[in-house]
């Protein structure tokens, strides 16, 4: 019946759409044709209207569907980002030419792509954010923090220091745009959980032991004539372990602001900068918030408003009733995702601009364990429980003195260093040869370094990112001076190549004892493997460990009951657990090489199940966590595919 009902349904309702649109069609259907798109995006996402999922995507009932353009220029502000990141990192060793490749910039336009997919995703599945979940956020972040609280004046002067430039109204979207983004994946991941059934069949795999006895067969000396041929055979099969690598001497110049002599700074400019700082020193009025958001959009319709206030009321009263748990009601009923999980905590909210006015001007104006009334803000009626407060302080000059010079100082520092590097720079790029001189005439922690093989580094060029760019081919090869390696913000090393020996494969003659030896040690491993697979066979024959072990005049390890891990070593263990159960009455043996070049025969004779029980509640409940994790990564992952696959995406790849 309800599928015969959806039948008719569907029989009227895309002829009366049709029939509403023949009316715009006919008024505006010419510019179809006469007036021209130019359209600039790199992609196009568009997605049917919930209610139609498989409404056509031609005109004009394209006009139903849901578009958000990825323009040229999100792109390429996107994929600067991302080059400046990897030639960060890479140092010389950056390949602009492979990170500009047309595969290479397709990847970067897809992952742009998924993330739209899923704002696109959020929307459709009414997911949204407060304002004040993206200002929790903001204030959590350290960069914008003085002494841990959030600075408005750091924030905004963070901001316009980064690469773009961007403003507080751009960042908090992108915010915004991350938290709807973990919101949804957070709804994905619901289903990710680990049954109690499976967590006991990983442990019971985890917990499970393994009776085993082990011989150990060493690798005879073998002492045998080793002939020309078979010795030019072997260095020509295994040449790569006879390399001479590199070997360079460095002058390095460490650019690190913790060893340069900190400024002195005098009076006027500490009180000067107390005074274009004052705000930051006088501590606004805290509230420990809690709130329940009861949304509504702005301009929504009156009786839409008057269902949200009226549900507020009563979510009011309820809130104010005598033993009421508000952290209870705020997770049954708040539409503020980002603090709906956490019984409505905001948190200590400062007095400072961050909130709505509306919100502030209400949170600032109840008093402590008290609860508003209903207070309406662009995103929908909030109820606010103060939990705490904390009153103002002004710091004096003097309280903040300390922090104030060793702030300048520092910033004098890293001017003066920072102009120092630059001179450096300047005059080796100049001329090599001068890197020594100009260093030391700067005044900047010089020292050479050599000759080594990047193995054997020690100090500031065995930071990764220092070594790669010392033993890169380009730097090696010219001798030439890198670029300002970061190591940390602030904290930049330079590089001078002033000899290097290429990587080489040393020549026979040259390592003709060593390689008689490693063929001698090779025969000796194949032999133990021999009587390996001999006693392994007379033990699926019938023999025991004990018998196959006296025939090759070898010891018997004692019988051990093992657990799985490192006992007696890894790989051991490894092997050991990874052949299949013995049957009733038998033996399962294999064998696993040894670091020595030897080999191990073992045989499980008994296999004793896991025991969940065994099994700390604190790792079990750690491990379901993991499992969860990564369950829940792949499903969203795999939400995503499914999603995109749903709307129609084009790509103009003549425009990357």
């Amino acid at each position: 019946m309800l599928q015969a009902l959806r039948d008719k349904t569907a029989r009227w309702i895309a002829p009366t759409i049709l029939g509403l649109l023949i009316i715009p069609f006919a008024l505006f259907g010419i510019e179809q044709y006469v007036g021209g798109r130019n359209d600039t995006y790199v992609a196009r996402i568009q997605a049917p209207p919930t209610w139609w999922k498989s409404a056509p995507s031609f005109w004009p009932l394209s006009k139903l569907w849901t578009t958000d353009d990825i323009s040229q220029q999100d792109f390429r502000q996107q994929f600067d980002q991302m080059r400046q990141q990897q030639r960060q990192s890479l140092g010389d060793a950056f390949d602009s030419q492979q990170f500009e490749s047309a595969d290479n910039k397709r990847k970067v336009l897809d992952q742009m792509i998924d993330v739209r997919v899923m704002l696109l995703a959020t929307s459709r599945n009414g997911i949204s954010v407060s304002d004040a979940s993206v200002q929790k956020t903001i204030n959590a972040i350290p960069n914008f923090q003085v002494n841990g609280k959030f600075d408005l004046a750091t924030y905004q002067r963070t901001l316009a220091t980064l690469q773009p430039p961007t403003t507080p109204e751009v960042f908090e979207a992108q915010i915004r745009d991350g938290l709807r983004r973990e919101a949804l994946a957070g709804r994905i991941a619901l289903s990710d959980f680990v049954t109690p059934a499976e967590a006991s069949r990983l442990t019971n795999a985890l917990t499970e032991q393994r009776e085993v006895q082990i011989v150990a067969i060493p690798a005879a000396v073998d002492t045998s004539p080793v002939s020309d041929a078979e010795a030019k055979a072997w260095y020509d099969a295994h040449g790569a372990q006879y390399m001479q690598p590199v070997q360079a001497t460095f002058e390095v110049v460490d650019g690190d602001p913790a060893k340069i002599t900190s400024s002195t700074i005098d009076e006027a400019q500490l009180r000067k900068q107390y005074d274009t700082d004052k705000a930051k020193y006088v501590a606004g009025n805290q509230r420990l918030a809690s709130h329940i958001l009861v949304a509504v959009a702005k301009d929504a319709k009156p009786e839409v408003v008057a269902a949200a206030k009226a549900k507020a009321e009563q979510l009011d009263e309820q809130a104010k009733a005598p033993g009421a748990d508000f952290a209870a009601l705020a997770k049954a009923n708040s539409d503020d995702t980002g603090s709906k999980a956490k019984g409505g905590d905001l948190g200590w909210v400062a007095q400072d601009g961050s909130m709505v006015k509306p919100f502030e001007d209400a949170l600032f104006a109840t008093p402590k364990g008290a609860i508003s009334a209903p207070v309406r803000s662009a995103f929908g009626f909030h109820i606010i429980q103060v939990r705490d407060i904390k009153e103002g302080k002004v710091t004096t000059f003097e309280e903040a003195r300390p922090e104030i010079e060793k702030a300048l100082a520092k910033t004098a520092g890293a001017k003066a260093l920072n102009t120092s590097m630059g001179v450096l720079a300047d005059e080796a790029y100049k001329n090599p040869a001068s890197f020594a001189a100009t260093a030391v005439a700067q005044k900047l922690p010089f020292e050479k370094i050599g000759p080594v093989v990047p193995a054997a580094v020690q100090g500031i060029l065995a930071e990764p990112q220092v070594r790669r760019v010392a033993f890169s081919d380009n730097l090696l090869k010219n001798k030439g001076v890198s670029d300002p390696i970061t190591i940390t913000p602030g904290h930049s090393v330079m590089v001078h190549v002033v000899d290097y020996t290429p990587a080489r494969q040393r020549p026979l003659v040259e390592v003709h004892d060593q390689v008689i030896a490693d063929v001698r040690a090779d025969r000796a491993s194949k032999a133990a493997a021999a009587r390996a697979d001999a006693m392994i066979k007379a033990i699926a024959a019938g023999q025991t460990m004990a018998q196959v072990a006296a025939a090759q005049s070898l010891a018997v390890q004692p019988a051990a009951t093992l657990p799985r891990g490192n006992v007696p070593t890894p790989a051991v263990n490894k092997a050991i657990f990874s052949i299949a159960r013995p049957g009733a009455g038998k033996q399962s043996a294999g064998k696993v090489q040894l670091p020595d070049g030897g080999w191990a025969v073992f045989a499980v004779s008994a296999v004793k199940p896991g025991d969940p029980a065994a099994f700390p509640p604190e790792a079990r409940a750690g491990l379901m966590q993991q499992i969860a994790q990564a369950n829940g990564q792949a499903s969203a992952d795999g939400y995503v595919k499914a999603t995109r696959k749903l709307f129609k995406v084009t790509v103009a790849e003549d425009r990357l």
